[in-house]
């Protein structure tokens, strides 16, 4: 959806929030837009996604859905 809605760049941000993995997509635009519309429900249904949405603002759209699974510690290379 992100790339379907045009824009000048997509880009995809991981982060943990409250121990779950926060994926945030956002489509970058300049100018007046539409709505971002609805979070596919591809996404919406799955079984991890604690919960989803969407937002515009003057940056562009952004698409948003914090995963039930805590992220993993990082592993110790030796």
């Amino acid at each position: 959806m992100a790339v379907a809605a045009g824009g000048k760049r997509v880009s995809v941000h991981l982060a943990d929030q409250d121990a779950k993995i926060l994926i945030m997509v956002l489509n970058h635009q300049t100018g007046e837009q539409d709505d971002a519309g609805p979070v596919p429900a591809e996404v919406a249904v799955l079984r991890t996604v604690d919960a989803c949405g969407t937002h515009t603002d003057h940056d562009g759209h952004a698409w948003w859905a914090p995963l039930d699974d805590p992220p993993r510690p990082k592993k110790h290379l030796t």
